[in-house]
C-alpha cells in the first residue's frame, strides 16, 4: 500500500473542508490524522506549533485504515518547504497532487489569526511585517507561504502538470460542488453526493487562560479525543466567543499587497490565470 494522493495546501486554503469531504467517499481512505506532516517532519519541528509529525513509514502508512483506490493525506507544510515534492516523488511517482491557493492577503490574515487565536502570538501584524529579522518564523508563515510562484513551480516540475490539479479558495467556496466533481474527475473516482456547506466562524477563546492552555497541542486532541461530537461542540460555545473577525487598516493591506504584487504577476504567467483580483482592494 502507498499513499496516492496529497493535498499540500496552502494553509487557510480550504484543505480541512476538502479532507472532510473526501473521506466520505466510498473509494477515498483518507487518514486518520489529517496533517501527518510525515514528509516535512524535519522541518516543521522547527517551528513553534508543537505539531508531532509522523516519522516513520510503518506509523505513517498506520494512519490509513482501509485500503482503497484512493489513499490520501492533507499536511499543509508539504506546499512551502523546498525538498518535499521530491520526496514525495520518491516515495510514490505516480501520485496526485492537489494544491489549493487563496488570495494571498486574505491566506496572511486569516493564518494571523489563527495564530493570535490558539495563544502562539501576542503581536501586532504591522510590528512582524517591520521587524521580520526580529521575527523570522512569524513572517515566514504570515507573509513568506503565500509567496506560490516558486512553492507551484517546484510540484510543476517534479510531478508535471497532468498529475497536480491547482484549486483556488473562492472558486472551492462559491462553487463547491462544481470544484469538487472537478476534483473527483481528477482522482478518477465517483462524484461526491453530500453537504458541501463550508461553515468556519471567527472564534475566540472567552479568556485569557483558555487562550494559554489552547494553544498546546495535546490539550486540543485529547479534548477531541474523549468528548463526543456534540459535546464538543457544547465546550466550544462554552469557552469561545463568536466575533466578528478584527478589522486591519488599508495602509497594512496596501504594504501586504505589494509584498506579492511581483509574486502573483510570475503566477499568472506560470498557470496562464487571470489573478487581478488579488492585485487590488
Amino acid at each position: 500500500m502507498k499513499v496516492n494522493t496529497f493535498i499540500v495546501g496552502a494553509p487557510k486554503a480550504g484543505t480541512t473542508s476538502l479532507h472532510y469531504y473526501l473521506s466520505n467517499h466510498a473509494n477515498v481512505s483518507m487518514s486518520t490524522v489529517k496533517e501527518p506532516n510525515f514528509f516535512s517532519s524535519t522541518e516543521v519541528s522547527s517551528l513553534y506549533y508543537d505539531s508531532k509529525s509522523v516519522d516513520n513509514t510503518k506509523n505513517y502508512h498506520s494512519l490509513f485504515t482501509e485500503n482503497k483506490k484512493i489513499m490520501g493525506e492533507a499536511s499543509v507544510s508539504y506546499l512551502f518547504y523546498e525538498n518535499v515534492p521530491k520526496r514525495i516523488h520518491d516515495y510514490n511517482e505516480d501520485a496526485k497532487v492537489i494544491i489549493m491557493l487563496r488570495d494571498p492577503l486574505e491566506r496572511a490574515l486569516s493564518h494571523y489569526l489563527m495564530d493570535c487565536r490558539l495563544g502562539f502570538c501576542n503581536l501586532s501584524l504591522e510590528d512582524i511585517i517591520s521587524n521580520k529579522e526580529k521575527y523570522p518564523q512569524f513572517f515566514q508563515q504570515f507573509l513568506e507561504l503565500g509567496l506560490y510562484n516558486s512553492q507551484l513551480e517546484r510540484y510543476l516540475s517534479v510531478f508535471g502538470k497532468d498529475r497536480v490539479k491547482i484549486i483556488f479558495y473562492s472558486d472551492f467556496k462559491t462553487k463547491t460542488a462544481q470544484i469538487m466533481n472537478e476534483i473527483t474527475d481528477f482522482l478518477d473516482i465517483e462524484k461526491l453526493d453530500i453537504d458541501f456547506t463550508i461553515q468556519n466562524p471567527f472564534l475566540s477563546p472567552s479568556s485569557t487562560v483558555i487562550s494559554y492552555f489552547y494553544k498546546f497541542n495535546w490539550i486540543r486532541k485529547s479534548i477531541k479525543f474523549l468528548l463526543s461530537k456534540k459535546s464538543l461542540e457544547l465546550v466550544k460555545r462554552t469557552v469561545f466567543l463568536k466575533k466578528n473577525k478584527p478589522v486591519f487598516s488599508n495602509e497594512l493591506k496596501f504594504k501586504i499587497r505589494a509584498f506579492y504584487l511581483a509574486d502573483i504577476e510570475k503566477l499568472e504567467s506560470l498557470l496562464e490565470v487571470d489573478l487581478s483580483r488579488w492585485k487590488k482592494e
